[in-house]
C-alpha cells in the first residue's frame, strides 16, 4: 500500500497540510489537512509504512490501546482510499 502521487507536508497559515506535488509544481487544489493522529500517519505512509506500522505508531506515540489505533488507522485508511489517494490498499 502506498500514496498515489508525491506530496510534501507543509503548515499554512497555522494549519498542516499535504500538498501533492506534480512535475515540481505544487498543486493546491488538493491539499489536505491533516490535524491530530492524520499528521502522524500520513507522515508514515510518505515513509513506506504499512498498516501494522501505522498501529504500533499511534499506540507508541499517543499512548492509546492498540484496538483504538486499529480502528483510527482503519478510518484514516479508508478516507484515503475512497479519495482514490492509496494504492494496493484493501
Amino acid at each position: 500500500m502506498k500514496l498515489k502521487g508525491t506530496y510534501v507536508i507543509k503548515e499554512i497559515a497555522g494549519e498542516t497540510v499535504a500538498i501533492r506535488v506534480n512535475n515540481d509544481i505544487a498543486d493546491l487544489r488538493g491539499a489536505i489537512s491533516l490535524k491530530g493522529s492524520a499528521e502522524t500517519m500520513f507522515s508514515a505512509l510518505l515513509s513506506g509504512a504499512q498498516k501494522e506500522d501505522i498501529v504500533k505508531l499511534l499506540v507508541e506515540t499517543y499512548h492509546v490501546p492498540e484496538e483504538a489505533a486499529k480502528n483510527d488507522t482503519e478510518a484514516f485508511l479508508t478516507t484515503l482510499n475512497s479519495n482514490n489517494l492509496l494504492e494496493g490498499y484493501m
